[in-house]
């Protein structure tokens, strides 16, 4: 163990008394800088500075310690003053350095000395007074009264300190027994021998005060003396001691180590460090220092390169996540069954099978009461799906600093997973910004996810805007895109403030961890992500619940369609977090989502009511404008109507002549060619947006303008989809009442919202008395209501 600041015994002006008391000590074997320290220097930690005023470290006359560096006792050579030296002993000495034994000398006056000796384990009326011994104990006598109270204490029934963890949770009415079941099994495989453990608990589940309760317990009963906590940022530290271990002071002292400071703190029972830090310094740290290791957030924590770190320490290790993660070998390679394990949570952590040494998940909290419930509404803007069909097309960007036109030559196009990184829509943002002010109840908190910090930066000058919120300090909405700025650490100290500015934080994965915010209303998510973990991270920061500000629920606002993406049940995805190992270099870190660099702004207007239309040159493709939706049907009908073209006026006539005229396939063509010539420039699938009939040919809307054929309206499709799909099953009759309501329920919100969305129904209590509950539906169905409903709204659209 590191040491703390010594000198030797003669370097400096040792009184007689400190001399005496060293040649006594040193005759019962104690060893000068080995397990005798004379005045050595700890620091103190700032809680413990706010405790003694004045003090930034203490620097008692002899420390004696074990060869692991457990400081056993403290000895003070000023008992001739002991009004001063007594209650140093007791009050500082004691709590900050944790020995069992302490010690008052003073010169007896016949060349001896008087000892005064005090037992921190003595309870009662044993406690009352420091007693008079003629001696001081080795340290084989320490060892043997330390062991013996670690015996007795063992074979004691362990009690959970229930105000850490497994209390009752005034948010869900009930108690937490969830972490009692935790804390008891894990208890048990420790006491077993197990070395390694995993534990699965959903974000908002207290997964921290739950293994801060097991530490307590391991320590109160003597069963583990030092923890280490292992986090991997720097928010988590910080969290991890002040949401955390500082419950268990003074009875336990903890502090957050770093590379300069753990020889001075090496005292302290339970050390909270970054993984970049232990990288740094755990060769210098006895392999047997710790008896506990808890690792936070295990599925990103540990690497192949990090494995080496705890494999370093020889005592049991518990991994907390979660998200556990599995690996799986990209297609066509070999990976060495070592390299997947180190990359699997489960194996990682002595779970080869798959399962957890404890599970509480998501959806077991959400179904059991202890977190939020959620909703999803979708908001697709004309760009966004634009960018997730074929993508953008731009023939030019906008300098993100003047505005000046930036041409390109050729028309290029931007998938959704790239729009936002180093491209940007500034057009995109106001309709997001316009969704936020319209679907959030003002002065609600707001959490937005980004696709870089530069998009963050857009999205918060949008908000701001329309919220009118450009003066105040903070404003309305603010990004949070560093958490290494001082600025950013205050706004998300704001932000987890129900009455205050910020309402609404925009950020890249900053957010996504680390961050406590029980009043939180809404999650947005703006950016897209393949990993699960990230996503349920993200979906966690809303889980929990507030009974203070009323908050029992809370909305999802998805821009990206990333909850359709993970196949989103209402309780989080079920899909498996995967890892997928290529046998190169480990990947590292998360990543930050892109900076602020930004290669241009899209010109192209959202087109929520535009239409874009372009031409093919010889050049290549050119975009010709953006007009509104009206403007485009009024071209397409006019055009129809009054063509001077001789082969659609002929065709014009043949359809009024004889309405149910079926034509050729040539004249098909001629119809398609004619609507996509520079007159109309008119696209069959921009006429079904147009129109809006995803079904309709240009034929179609070709007969309807002349007044020939009718456009279904969106319930008429419905009602048609809806008699086909039942002839095509043997549903029962109440099956197929069900399924009547469920279709009733689809046209009140498609003509209110324009979506379908089967979780917002079963939401709905108006809806539930009318249709009853998903659960007694879902029974109807043999569990596969989800299923069925998908395949009937595909029969809505495709709908004639």
């Amino acid at each position: 163990m590191p040491k703390p600041n010594k000198t030797g015994i003669f370097d400096n002006e040792a009184s007689a008394v400190d001399l005496r008391v060293y040649e006594a000590l040193k005759a019962l074997g104690w060893r000068l800088g080995d397990t005798l320290l004379y005045q050595p220097s700890y620091a103190l930690t700032e809680d413990e500075q706010r405790d003694y005023p004045g003090s930034k470290s203490i620097r008692p006359d002899f420390v004696l310690q074990d060869i692991q560096g457990e400081a056993l006792a403290v000895l003070e050579d000023k008992l001739d003053d002991p009004a001063k030296a007594l209650p140093k002993l007791r009050l500082k000495y004691s709590r900050v350095l944790r020995p069992r034994f302490l010690y008052a000398c003073a010169a007896d006056g016949a060349g001896g000395l008087k000892l005064l000796f005090f037992d921190l384990a003595w309870r009662g009326v044993d406690a009352a007074e420091f007693r008079s011994v003629t001696d001081f104990m080795t340290l084989d006598a320490m060892r043997l009264k330390l062991e013996q109270d670690r015996q007795k204490r063992r074979q004691q029934e362990i009690r959970i300190d229930t105000t850490l963890a497994g209390g009752f949770d005034p948010a869900a009415g009930k108690e937490r027994t969830y972490q009692l079941d935790c804390i008891r099994i894990l208890l048990g495989l420790y006491r077993e021998g197990k070395m390694k453990m995993l534990v699965h608990m959903a974000t908002g589940l207290g997964k921290t005060r739950t293994l801060v309760a097991f530490a307590k317990a391991l320590l109160d009963y003597a069963l583990a003396r030092r923890v280490l906590f292992v986090v991997d940022r720097r928010t988590l530290a910080h969290q991890a001691i002040k949401k955390g271990f500082s419950l268990l002071s003074p009875a336990y002292n903890s502090h957050w180590i770093t590379s300069g400071s753990w020889r001075a703190h090496a005292n302290k029972n339970i050390h909270v460090v970054v993984i970049d830090t232990l990288e740094l310094l755990y060769d210098r740290i006895p392999s047997n220092f710790y008896d506990l290791i808890i690792v936070d957030e295990c599925h990103r924590s540990i690497t192949v390169n990090r494995n080496l770190v705890f494999d370093h320490f020889v005592c049991p290790r518990v991994g907390l996540t979660a998200t556990p993660r599995i690996a799986v070998p990209a297609k066509g390679a070999t990976i060495d069954d070592a390299d997947l394990a180190v990359n699997d949570t489960y194996c990682l952590f002595g779970c080869a099978s798959g399962e957890p040494d404890y599970c509480f998940d998501l959806e077991q909290g959400i179904n059991e009461g202890f977190l939020a419930p959620y909703g999803k509404e979708e908001h697709i803007t004309a760009l966004t799906q634009e960018a997730m069909d074929a993508g953008v097309l731009y023939d030019h960007l906008l300098d993100p600093d003047t505005r000046a036109r930036i041409e390109l030559g050729n028309a290029e196009r931007i998938a959704l997973e790239q729009l936002n990184k180093r491209i940007l829509s500034e057009e995109q943002a106001k309709r997001w910004a316009e969704i936020l002010r319209k679907e959030t109840d003002y002065g609600e908190k707001v959490l937005v996810f980004a696709a870089s910090q530069a998009h963050s930066l857009m999205l918060v000058k949008a908000i701001n805007a329309v919220f009118n919120s450009t003066d105040d300090s903070p404003r309305y909405a603010e990004a949070v895109i560093s958490d290494n700025d001082d600025i950013n650490e205050s706004l998300k100290n704001w932000f987890e403030r129900p009455y205050s500015n910020p309402r609404i934080v925009v950020s890249v994965d900053i957010m996504s961890t680390g961050v406590d915010i029980p009043c939180l209303r809404y999650v947005a998510f703006g950016a897209l992500t393949k990993s699960v973990a990230k996503y349920l991270q993200m979906l966690g920061r809303g889980t929990r619940l507030d009974p203070k500000t009323g908050k029992f629920s809370f909305q999802i606002l998805d821009f990206v369609g990333l909850c359709r993406r993970m196949d989103d049940n209402g309780k989080g995805s079920p899909k498996p977090n995967e890892k997928v190992v290529t046998g190169g270099p480990d990947g590292g870190g998360a990543g930050g989502g892109g900076g602020a660099r930004v290669d241009g702004i899209l010109d192209n207007p959202d087109p929520a009511s535009l239409i874009q239309r372009t031409l093919m040159t010889p050049e290549g493709l050119k975009i010709v404008d953006n007009i509104p939706v009206a403007r485009a049907r009024e071209l397409f009908e006019s055009g129809v109507k009054s063509t001077m073209d001789p082969r659609i006026a002929l065709l014009r006539r043949k359809v009024w002549e004889d309405k149910d005229y079926q034509p050729s396939e040539e004249e098909l063509a001629l119809v398609m060619a004619w609507a996509a010539a520079p007159d109309v420039i008119l696209s069959e699938e921009q006429l079904q947006r147009i129109y809006d009939y995803p079904a309709g040919s240009v034929w179609d809307f070709f007969l309807a303008v002349l007044g020939v054929r009718k456009i279904p309206t969106t319930r008429d499709r419905i009602e048609s989809g809806f008699e086909s799909y039942l002839a095509l099953y043997n549903f029962t009759d109440a099956q197929a009442r069900a399924l009547g309501k469920i279709k009733d329920a689809f046209i009140a919100n498609l003509s209110s919202q324009g979506r379908v969305d089967l979780d917002a129904i079963f939401a709905n209590p108006i809806y539930a008395r009318l249709i009853g509950s998903f659960e007694d539906i879902n029974r109807q169905f043999d569990g596969r209501l989800r299923e069925v409903v998908a395949e009937m709204q595909g029969n809505f659209r495709n709908a004639a």
